[in-house]
């Protein structure tokens, strides 16, 4: 309180060309400095308060940034195309909030594309012209995007979200009961077009019934808001001091201030609005993040709607993070050991086993520098640096993930995929290539070894016989048991059937097709639009990510894999086309300590697909019985491809990390069939995959010393794999000299299936190596397929053949000259590169 009574406060209206508002005077510093009183004094008693240096760090910044480069461009594309609908409301019986405003019905159908994204669009308070001259007369519509779902998920696993930096907390919440137990409302950004007027006047947060009304100069629910380019500043207009519960006079639109920063927080009771926006500009956007006090929460559901609520996230610390707590009046470093249901921790202090009980988020804050630590610090590492860590005793390897003030690490280890914090820096250490720990293989996924014997380290692949015993011995199986014996096949028994494909598939892992791929299964369509696809746009791809040469590499400090950000370029010039490009595993070294070395990519068509068949014919008879036949497959639905498309790698490509692409987890574990075969297959049946198999190795993704031993070369022009076994991307030649892309680049054409059962375990969440994730920005959706009917014609027709591809794109389209084709472009690529890995997970 005497912080607050301490400062005063400079003012005075703004004229009618809006100049910025003033800065409030200082009340306990120097001129032109500034106080937390006067901060606190400014936001609690007005209401607002600029953050001239832009937002803190904080993880939920960075969260909702790594979204917005995701998402933003994809929507207003979206809402371009839909330009005369945007003054029309939804007017659909339980639609969500702004349904009734202008531009409702754009935003259902824009979150309606975004489904299983975690992203809700909604219309907020419309624009209006300042000469209206009734309360609805609007100029045009405002959207907001809410990510609180997907932050939800995001964060799941720590049942809260990252709280805000200390100092942040001290500016928010003056009384300290307030910093118990804070909470998440709300994240995401505005969309507004260009030549917008001003918003309608409005408080975000208020209520009619006048109970527990907001406290004089104590804030409860308060909203930053900040531009992605720092050196933009928001234009948001405030009325200091408003707290009207949301009613507006005819005087509030003569008092509004503009306020001008790269970065701002106001009061969501407050009166505020959206600036207006200028003629040519375009899109223009503010990321905004909203929190509510302890002390304010109890109070928040008399002002939202139930259905809001829900939306919500606690802020708080969890589980193993590093904190500094206020024991007997003195802070002390210490890590968190839980946290009980009323929301009290109990904390591990450093330098013995005390346990410091009950303590309250006030209590706790981020280790603070101490002089005399760092002094002493042995030696010091970098952000991102990968290092070895003491743990029990034992050298681990591991990646620095935080460097706290105090001298001490948050590392993330590199085989268990999980973290440890406050690690001091004598148990931290530089690399050696040459240890026990450092020259293990990179991988997938790591289990413990069963009690009683089962499927671990020393009995990999106990599900295969034959082949599996072959494996598990660490040689590989004889040559030719994948073979598939097609000369009795295509025209005897086993064409009604095709259960002894079937079975080898399941047993073995794969099937090979020296004379390529069966020409029965060559007559069901997908084959021939991922052929099309590749002839058009195969060239176009290898030289769109050839001349991003220069973004290969992830940034300092970022976790991205080789070639992520090259894959979301050219997936943005691709988009209407219907293809995407993603980064999968990328290529290792053969030589300790197996580090990446470079890109790989995979092209995919799976959306223009399902633009073009809606649901694809069926496969044919022979395909069906030898890859689906199980009886557990002959669902009506379910049967769909994971993806169509082509991998790509560059000339001189060290071969791929091992892996599966997935496999059955818990209750949907591996049985009995095969559930998500992949076809390869080159395009010129004079070439050979060389894809590399471990053969029967179904380990749940788990990769040892002996899967390397085991590993098979695959050299025919079609093969069948079972996706749950380990496989990698063989080593790619060096191209001839002087050649241009895309000579030397290496390709193979992948078709992806699904089968019910597989469908099963992945709507029940319970899948590795690739899991439906809803807060992703992949595109997750799967092409369905009909099933076979009781009496298959082999026709063309009947597998979906279109004579001469109707509604297939006829030739390479043109694209516009990249804007890193110069130097100022490229350098403006490398930052965005930067701003991208370092905000993506």
């Amino acid at each position: 309180q005497a912080d607050l009574d301490g400062a005063s406060l400079g003012g005075g209206r703004v004229s009618q060309d809006m100049p910025a508002a003033p800065h409030p005077k200082t009340c306990v510093a120097g001129p032109g400095a500034r106080s937390l009183g006067a901060d606190r004094c400014q936001l609690h008693r007005e209401g607002w308060l600029r953050l001239e240096d832009g937002m803190p760090e904080w993880e939920l910044v960075n969260f909702v940034e790594r979204l917005y480069a995701r998402y933003h461009r994809r929507l207003t594309d979206l809402l371009d195309g839909q330009f005369e609908d945007w003054f029309l409301p939804d007017d659909n019986e339980g639609s969500g909030p702004g349904a009734h405003r202008p531009g409702g019905l754009v935003a259902r159908e824009a979150t309606k594309s975004l489904e299983g994204t975690g992203i809700y669009v909604y219309a907020a308070h419309p624009s209006q012209a300042d000469q209206a001259e009734e309360d609805d007369e609007y100029s045009g519509p405002r959207w907001y995007v809410s990510c609180m779902e997907a932050a939800i998920k995001r964060y799941s696993h720590r049942g809260m979200a990252p709280p805000p930096p200390a100092q942040l907390q001290e500016l928010l919440w003056p009384d300290a009961h307030d910093r118990c137990q804070p909470w998440l409302t709300e994240v995401g950004w505005t969309i507004v077009p260009e030549h917008s007027d001003p918003q309608i006047l409005h408080a975000d947060i208020c209520s009619s019934s006048g109970e527990n009304a907001r406290k004089p100069q104590l804030g409860r629910y308060h909203h930053f808001a900040w531009k992605l380019d720092r050196s933009e500043n928001c234009t948001t207009h405030v009325v200091p001091g408003a707290f009207t519960e949301g009613a507006v006079e005819e005087e509030h639109y003569e008092q509004f201030r503009a306020v001008k920063a790269p970065a701002i927080i106001f009061d969501s009771e407050m009166l505020h609005r959206g600036g207006p926006t200028r003629r040519g500009i375009g899109w223009t956007s503010t990321l905004t993040i909203q929190v509510s006090s302890g002390g304010g929460w109890p109070h928040l559901s008399e002002r939202v709607s139930a259905a809001l609520m829900w939306y919500t996230q606690p802020l708080g610390w969890v589980v193993g993070d590093a904190v500094d707590a206020l024991v007997s009046g003195s802070w002390r470093p210490g890590l968190i050991e839980s946290r009980d249901e009323s929301g009290r921790y109990n904390v591990t202090l450093a330098g013995g086993p005390r346990l410091a009980r009950g303590l309250r988020d006030q209590d706790l804050r981020y280790r603070q520098a101490r002089s005399e630590r760092l002094a002493g610090a042995a030696a010091s590492f970098a952000l991102g640096e990968h290092v070895e860590a003491r743990f029990d005793g034992e050298w681990h390897t591991a990646k620095v993930s935080r460097r706290n003030a105090d001298g001490t690490y948050r590392v993330k280890w590199a085989q268990e995929h999980s973290c440890t914090d406050g690690l001091e820096a004598a148990d931290l250490r530089k690399r050696d290539d040459t240890s026990e720990e450092s020259s293990e293989r990179p991988r997938k996924r790591r289990r413990a070894l069963s009690q009683d014997g089962g499927r671990g380290a020393d009995a990999d692949w106990q599900a295969a016989p034959q082949s599996g015993k072959d494996a598990a011995n660490g040689s590989a199986p004889q040559t030719g048991k994948g073979l598939a014996d097609l000369s009795t096949w295509q025209t005897g028994a086993g064409a009604a059937d095709g259960s002894a494909l079937r079975a080898s598939l399941f047993l073995h892992g794969w099937i090979e097709f020296p004379a390529g791929l069966p020409e029965t299964w060559r007559t069901w369509a997908l084959f021939g639009f991922v052929e099309h696809y590749y002839d058009l746009f195969g060239d176009l791809v290898t030289r769109e990510l050839d001349a991003l040469r220069d973004v290969w590499t992830p940034c300092e400090c970022s976790e991205q894999r080789y070639g992520a950000f090259a894959a979301v370029k050219v997936s943005e010039r691709l988009e209407p086309y219907g293809l995407a490009v993603y980064s999968p595993g990328q290529s290792h070294s053969e030589v300790a300590p197996y580090q990446s070395t470079g890109p790989r990519w995979y092209v995919s068509v799976t959306a223009a697909a399902i633009d073009h068949f809606g649901i694809a014919p069926p496969p044919p008879a022979e395909l069906h019985s030898a890859l689906f036949g199980h009886p557990a497959d002959s669902s009506a639905d379910g049967l769909r491809a994971r993806g169509l498309g082509w991998t790509l790698a560059p000339p001189k490509s060290d071969p791929q990390a091992v892996h599966a692409d997935i496999w059955g987890m818990r209750k949907h574990a591996r049985t009995d069939r095969t559930r998500w075969p992949h076809i390869l297959w080159k395009r010129s049946r004079g070439e050979c995959c060389t894809t590399q198999i471990v053969p029967g190795a179904f380990t749940e993704g788990e990769v040892t010393e002996r899967s390397f031993a085991a590993i098979m070369q695959v050299r025919t022009p079609a093969v069948v794999l079972d996706s749950e076994m380990l496989h990698r991307g063989a080593a790619t030649p060096l191209a001839p000299s002087g050649s241009c892309a895309p000579v030397g680049w290496t390709s193979t054409l992948s078709l992806e299936l699904c089968s019910p059962s597989g469908w099963a375990a992945w709507e029940d969440y319970d899948t590795g190596g690739t899991v439906k994730d809803p807060t992703s920005n992949l595109d997750w959706r799967m092409l369905r397929i009909h099933q076979p009917s009781v009496v298959e014609c082999k026709s063309a027709q009947d597998t979906g053949v279109l004579p001469g591809g109707e509604g297939l794109p006829a030739s390479t389209p043109t694209l516009p000259p990249a804007p890193w084709r110069s130097a100022s472009g490229l350098a403006r690529l490398r930052k965005e590169q930067e701003r991208w890995e370092l905000f993506s997970e």
